[in-house]
């Protein structure tokens, strides 16, 4: 089985398993696609790439630097495919860094680690109680704008919520990704088919527009702000590489 042979590597070196590795393959997909949450991931960070390059930066952006995460992901999958252990990220730095720094280099790795998963996952949360009740305002039409207060309780909640789940069994949590990927699957697909096609003619743009269109909002120089526009991809795309690499070495 593959948890016995991860635990004999883990021996050879010299790492006792000690956490259960409860994921299945496509669970450990659904954690990673539920992190990455596509079509609401998109939407928060369009404040980063609509004023910096518009849809030249919603296409072309997301593709150049996709193309460079693709090797950060490729590294992180031979090391992970090599040292398979909990906490990959400072393990790794501390086996593989000169002898001198590795116990420096291995305190900052971690900690840098930790201090960005919290604020990654308080990001999230706070995008979604932000997209929540943007949706109660369109649905009021426009009656009810929230305020910075109200949104700050939507986010409260969806903290301790997500606190309840991540508290069940590891083995109760494996299986509720299941659920957060046909979840994830449908959501995309209503966007990227049902907003389309219920969204009249005179809202939509031509595809010269979508592929070759540029926009700068803020004043910065045009390549520059096309650069900034990196910031929406490095969020949506980066914290779950990162998130991603903490849990498929533990629970593959």
């Amino acid at each position: 089985m593959a948890t016995d042979s991860d635990a004999i590597l883990l021996a050879q070196l010299g790492y006792k398993q000690e956490l259960k590795r409860a994921f299945k393959p496509h669970e450990v997909f659904g954690i990673g696609f539920s992190i990455i949450g596509l079509v609401p991931s998109i939407a928060s960070v369009l404040v980063y790439a609509l004023p910096n390059g518009g849809p030249t930066a919603l296409v072309w952006g997301w593709l150049i630097c996709s193309i460079f995460l693709i090797f950060v992901a490729m590294s992180l999958a031979e090391l992970g495919s090599a040292a398979p252990t909990s906490g990959g990220l400072y393990y790794w730095s501390h086996r593989y860094a000169p002898p001198r720094w590795k116990n420096l280099l291995s305190w900052i790795c971690g900690y840098s680690n930790t201090i960005g998963n919290i604020a990654g996952i308080a990001s999230i949360d706070w995008g979604c109680a932000v997209q929540l009740m943007a949706a109660v305002s369109i649905g009021s039409d426009m009656t009810f704008i929230p305020t910075t207060g109200q949104i700050f309780g939507v986010y409260a909640a969806l903290i301790v919520s997500h606190v309840c789940i991540a508290s069940l069994a590891t083995s109760v949590v494996a299986r509720l990704q299941g659920v957060y990927i046909v979840l994830n699957v449908l959501l995309c697909f209503a966007i990227i088919i049902a907003l389309p096609a219920a969204t009249p003619g005179q809202f939509k743009n031509s595809a010269k527009y979508a592929f070759s269109g540029f926009s700068n909002l803020y004043g910065w120089p045009n390549g520059w702000a096309f650069i900034l526009s990196f910031l929406a991809p490095l969020w949506t795309i980066g914290l779950f590489l990162v998130c991603l690499d903490q849990i498929s070495p533990v629970n593959s």
